[in-house]
């Protein structure tokens, strides 16, 4: 077995688009990428590559004339733990189910990123930041899948922990599935939904939005929000608006809000998308017309829905006011009037206090996801 490492060699980034492309071929949850997102994250004119302090090198794996592997070495400068310490990145890790690949994958990404930038703290996998794909999937694989989450092979986690990386951070997805079951989830949220709206706060949904400061607005919302988050980076809006334009046609807008406080200040928001694998997967990752109408199609026929992201102002989730139940509750609620039924609520982290929510309501998460941390 060899390895070769490249930064933007045009012959071996097609072969490392093309191994992770071919490996999930007969994967029936498999959601392709689209080919020319890929291939622009691998080119040196995204930003990722031209921020200042910013690194990376991207590895193959051969047996023979064979890729049997990839995985990228990335060091964003803007990313620093909780303690201050600077952390490398493992991301675009794809491997056969060989754990002797994993290993001389993993020995060479770890080893660039301590000779090359003394960075001994590791997070995987991640795509330069928390705006790009990261996390394994580690539990729900039987379930379906929906657009965003994270995708991998069931051995990956295995081969990671195995290595000696440990879990620094977990996240969970529930579906609820029934008018029944969401009413009885949301029902002791509702004095809080009140409560809120007496005070003068106001929810006012995606289709009431200004148009042309909507993308602002969220990434202002946004950026504010998660600002203590792990691993949260700043980035230009043009670059925000770049990630939102891909998903903006799925933006389920009744089911969607920015919260205004009394004095109409935008303080927090929620995203729900309609959840639309079937129609991305039709789609073969091509954005042709033809592509594009079969997306068409398959999004008609959807029915559930995706509750991905939400947040709020720090100083106002300092009040404690139980914003985030009566989120939760606006959401829930339009959803059943405007007849859905089905929603899952994605990629909450396990420490949210509104997972209790779900779980006194006799919810369980049917999915997990891992962010891992090696140290050296």
């Amino acid at each position: 077995m060899h390895v070769n490492s490249f930064r933007f060699d045009a012959p071996l980034i097609r072969e490392f688009i093309e191994f992770g492309r071919a490996l999930y071929v007969d994967d029936a949850r498999w959601i392709p990428p689209f080919r020319r997102t890929v291939a622009r994250q691998l080119s040196a004119d995204y930003p990722f590559y031209n921020r200042p302090g910013n690194d990376h090198r991207h590895f193959l794996a051969y047996e023979g004339t064979r890729v049997v592997g990839r995985v990228s070495a990335m060091l964003n400068a803007a990313i620093r733990d909780e303690d201050g310490t600077p952390v490398g990145l493992i991301g675009f890790f794809e491997c056969v189910e060989d754990p002797v690949v994993a290993t001389v994958l993993l020995d060479a990404a770890r080893d660039w990123l301590r000779d090359q930038h003394s960075l001994r703290r590791i997070w995987g996998p991640m795509n330069f930041d928390i705006w790009h794909s990261y996390r394994f999937m580690t539990r729900g694989f039987d379930q379906a899948p929906f657009y965003g989450e994270p995708d991998n092979k069931t051995y990956y986690p295995a081969y990671f922990e195995h290595y000696g990386f440990a879990r620094r951070r977990t996240w969970h997805s529930f579906e609820v599935v029934g008018r029944d079951a969401l009413e009885a989830m949301i029902a002791a949220s509702k004095p809080q939904h009140d409560d809120v709206v007496s005070r003068g706060y106001r929810f006012v949904s995606a289709d009431n939005w200004d148009p042309s400061d909507e993308t602002r607005l969220l990434h202002d919302l946004i950026s504010r929000s998660f600002a203590g988050f792990l691993g949260f980076t700043p980035i230009a809006l043009e670059e925000f608006a770049t990630l939102f334009r891909r998903s903006k046609a799925a933006v389920a807008l009744p089911m969607s809000f920015v919260l205004h406080d009394p004095s109409d200040r935008p303080v927090g928001f929620a995203i729900t998308y309609y959840e639309l694998s079937a129609a991305v997967r039709a789609m073969h990752g091509r954005e042709g017309p033809l592509s594009k109408a079969k997306f068409l199609v398959r999004r008609r026929q959807s029915h559930r829905l995706n509750f991905y992201a939400a947040g709020m102002v720090r100083d106002e989730q300092d009040r404690g006011m139980g914003f985030s139940k009566a989120g939760l509750f606006h959401v829930v609620d339009q959803a059943l009037q405007h007849g859905y039924e089905d929603i899952i609520f994605a990629l909450m982290a396990s420490d949210n206090r509104v997972q209790g929510l779900f779980r006194r309501a006799g919810a369980e998460p049917q999915r997990e996801y891992v962010l891992y941390e090696f140290n050296s």
